[in-house]
């Protein structure tokens, strides 16, 4: 990079950060309006009584005069508990609901006044905008937090309560915000209008807490319920996670890999949002290198954190899914293109001729297999050991993951064709892969535990439908681990084995089919005439 491209992308970031217009708006309409003061006033006003009601109701005089020394200090302990509890929840239905919903409004408030259009003909960047209207959120939540001190420090004064309990709770806080505002930034840049924009916001927010809450529960039950070898295997790494990880040689706590992965949750929603807010109905939410950059810092930072240690159900569960998850995106999202054109180099076609029936989409979607093929790799030959998880299982949701993923890239290419159009074709495949990854395990693995008995024919065929998901494959190979130890490291006779052939079998049936259908259409397209300007 040359010391003028330096120059710009340090310019760009001054400006975003200490020139930006938008910032310097919303901190002047904000800090200079009446709504920030009657609001703090009613939030401490809120908190204080909740405060007082505490305090009266823990502490009595009466029953404290009877009781102990130890039996006070029990008390007053408690008391700062409950207090600090109180004033926590108090400021999490101030943060968490909101701030989101404040940012919702941002974009949908200037295009509900007509001067959202009056911004695209400035020199506002979309980054500027979105970088400017988060940091005026982010600083309206950081003032709030900080007016709550006073009352945190009369619970940390009763006892109970820790600097660091209140330091932890505060950047948990102040993360879950800017996550929640960064979401709100992309509603507001997709939608028209303020109140559906806060509407889908805050239903999003229940959904995560509440739905969040009972998965979370569930999952850990039955992880914590798998097997007593699982248990045995995991309990290393599991008493590593409360106290920290080591990422790249470093020792860091818990609470720094919670907060890095909240900043990097906040940084991709602000990215998403800058790409939408000038074209909302751009259907890629990323470019092919940002999501590249992605989707390789994830698994590489969590392959880092995984350096030396025993890998147990919950972290496989957890890199397993994600790396699914990256995969679906990608096949949805770049599998489906405009056939004719697609997201082409014009001027590299019309230099060379034998490169034009050829998609550039087909050789990255294959370099991002090919990356997740070497990340299991990796996988396995990182931890120290595996524990109790089976090394059939992490190959049998191998299998199973690159051939959905090959079938799922092409039968978009095929759904494209038919539709001429990305949305048309991301809307069939997404319904095909919630089918076939999500919707169909998901009722076998129901029927299973409906008490089917193991060996049966029926469990049999639950079982080799269920399998065409890796999630299916993972749970099944968590719950019977004994059976996928024994069956040997022949591919072969891997579980993920037959649902990979009849995916690589359909793929080639729409990939006959859907090439077939584009060439057909490339035969007519001249690449001079009738492809837009370079």
């Amino acid at each position: 990079m040359s010391p003028q491209h330096i120059g710009r992308s340090l310019l760009g970031v001054y400006q975003n950060f200490f020139d930006n217009p938008i910032l310097t708006r919303e901190l002047r309409r904000r800090m200079r309006g009446k709504a920030l003061l009657y609001s703090i006033i009613g939030y401490i006003v809120i908190m204080t009584a909740a405060s007082i009601m505490i305090l009266l109701v823990r502490l009595n005089p009466f029953a404290i005069a009877q009781g102990t020394s130890q039996e006070l200090l029990d008390k007053m302990s408690q008391t700062g508990q409950s207090l600090f509890r109180w004033i926590i929840t108090i400021q999490s239905l101030l943060v968490l609901i909101i701030a989101p919903t404040i940012t919702a409004g941002l974009t949908t408030g200037e295009k509900e006044k007509k001067t959202f259009d009056f911004l695209r003909v400035t020199t506002i960047t979309p980054w500027m905008y979105i970088t400017g209207s988060f940091l005026s959120t982010v600083f309206y939540v950081s003032l709030a937090l900080l007016c709550a001190l006073p009352l945190i420090s009369l619970a940390y004064l009763y006892g109970g309560v820790g600097v660091f309990d209140v330091l932890r709770m505060a950047l948990v806080l102040l993360g879950s915000s800017m996550i929640l505002s960064a979401f709100g930034l992309l509603i507001s840049s997709i939608r028209e209008r303020t109140r559906t924009a806060q509407g889908i916001v805050v239903f999003v927010i229940f959904a995560a807490i509440f739905g969040g809450s009972i998965l979370y529960s569930q999952v850990t039950t039955w992880l914590g319920t798998a097997s007593a070898a699982t248990a045995a295997g995991g309990g290393a790494a599991n008493a590593a996670a409360t106290t920290g990880v080591t990422l790249l040689g470093i020792p860091m706590s818990t609470e720094i890999v919670l907060g890095l992965g909240m900043l990097a949750i906040t940084v991709v929603l602000l990215l998403v949002a800058a790409r939408k807010l000038f074209e909302p109905d751009e259907t890629r939410a990323f470019s092919h290198w940002q999501f590249a950059a992605v989707a390789a810092v994830t698994m590489g930072l969590f392959l880092a954190a995984l350096s030396g240690t025993i890998l147990s159900n919950t972290v496989a569960l957890g890199f397993l899914s994600a790396g699914c998850v990256f995969l679906l995106t990608a096949a949805i999202t770049f599998g489906s293109g405009r056939m004719e054109v697609g997201d082409e180099i014009w001027h590299l076609k019309r230099l060379l001729p034998f490169l034009r029936p050829i998609d550039q989409t087909i050789p990255y979607l294959a370099v991002i297999g090919g990356l997740w093929f070497y990340a299991i790799q990796l996988l396995k030959s990182v931890p120290a050991s595996l524990g109790a998880i089976p090394s059939e299982m992490i190959d049998s949701t191998l299998l199973v993951s690159l051939g959905g993923f090959v079938f799922f890239c092409l039968f978009a290419r095929w759904a494209t064709a038919l539709t001429v159009g990305r949305k048309g074709a991301g809307r069939i495949t997404l319904a095909v892969v919630s089918g076939l990854w999500v919707g169909l395990p998901l009722l076998m693995y129901l029927l299973l535990s409906a008490g089917a008995l193991e060996g049966g024919v029926f469990f049999e065929v639950c079982s080799f439908v269920g399998r065409f998901s890796p999630f299916f494959v993972m749970a099944e190979g968590i719950e019977r681990e004994a059976h996928y130890a024994a069956m040997g490291s022949d591919m072969l006779g891997l579980p993920g084995f037959p649902p990979f052939a009849v995916y690589m079998a359909l793929s080639v049936v729409f990939l006959i089919i859907g090439e077939a259908m584009r060439y057909r259409r490339w035969k007519g397209f001249d690449y001079h005439y009738d492809m837009p300007a370079a």
